[in-house]
């Protein structure tokens, strides 16, 4: 289907984010949305699941790749892992992401893995795209 991002209002999300959810396939787990992080944001450290790439539109995104900008194109494979990815000015990026994402918590600190406390997959992207609205 067609579809007009400017119509779609963003759908805040805890910590500092807000999306536009494009698509959604149960078959393939996989979803595409609009991201914007506010300035300052800082998304905790996770593992992706499955692989995933990111077109950054406007800002600056700063990741266990490196620095990204506007015009940076991204990509993420199976059991790729992040400590924080932060956010210094306000950035917009689309991704495209092709299985879930496991947040870690706290490290225990007792030399055992950091325990896994949430997953964002297509579940959940689906039910964004449920309750978000659209103008016009």
């Amino acid at each position: 289907p067609l579809i007009d991002p400017d119509r779609i209002e963003w759908f805040a999300t805890p910590g500092g984010n807000s999306i536009k959810v494009l698509r959604v396939s149960e078959e393939t787990a996989s979803y595409t949305a609009l991201f914007k992080a506010e300035k300052g944001t800082v998304n905790p450290p996770h593992i992706h699941l499955g692989p995933a790439d990111f077109y950054v539109l406007s800002g600056r995104m700063d990741y266990r790749g490196g620095s990204s900008k506007a015009g940076d194109w991204i990509y993420e494979p199976n059991g790729a892992v992040h400590e924080a990815t932060s956010h210094s000015e306000e950035t917009v990026y689309l991704a495209n992401v092709h299985g879930a994402i496991a947040f870690y918590g706290e490290d225990p600190g007792d030399g055992s893995e950091r325990p896994i406390v949430g997953t964002s997959d297509w579940r959940g992207m689906k039910a964004i795209q449920d309750l978000q609205k659209t103008t016009g």
